[in-house]
């Protein structure tokens, strides 16, 4: 599959393929003071599936991504505002699609999410939209800051 060129309709087929998680998601904490996750996800189909997670501490912002290659198939933001191209602007949270015209840069603020305060919460209804069944857990990030030593 090419990295450049995906229709809209079949980013959303790979969206409602049935997919799955096994196993537990572990958290590393990065030179910048943020934790990240990287999650395989497996279909019958084989495609290059992956969720991606990052967590600020310092500001509690955090994002989810579920990228097929190094394509961003759907992405949630938490904390972050964002500028459409078109310059509409979006406020937090917002969710990133896939459009053939603006790629992963388009985004929206979904009705659906009110309790964003719980990362996991975020992350189920990322799973559930993404039609992804978790056959483990989903471990939280540290909330607090931690320096790394030296």
């Amino acid at each position: 599959m090419p990295d450049t060129i995906l229709s809209e309709a079949e980013a959303e087929r790979m969206i409602g393929l049935p997919k799955r998680i096994v196993g537990q998601n572990q958290w590393r904490q990065g030179d910048d003071g943020n934790w990240y996750t990287e999650i395989p996800v497996k279909a019958e189909e084989q495609l290059p599936l992956q969720l991606y997670g990052r967590f600020n501490p310092r500001t509690g912002n955090y994002t989810f991504i579920l990228f097929c290659g190094r394509l961003n198939l759907r992405r949630v933001d938490v904390g972050k505002h964002h500028h459409n191209p078109d310059c509409d602007n979006v406020g937090t949270p917002h969710k990133h699609t896939w459009t053939e015209r603006f790629r992963d840069k388009w985004a929206y603020k979904p009705p659906e999410m009110k309790n964003t305060d719980s990362i996991g919460n975020t992350f189920a209804q990322l799973l559930t939209e993404c039609n992804i069944t978790l056959d483990g857990r989903f471990v939280e990030p540290p909330r607090a800051y931690q320096r790394r030593l030296i």
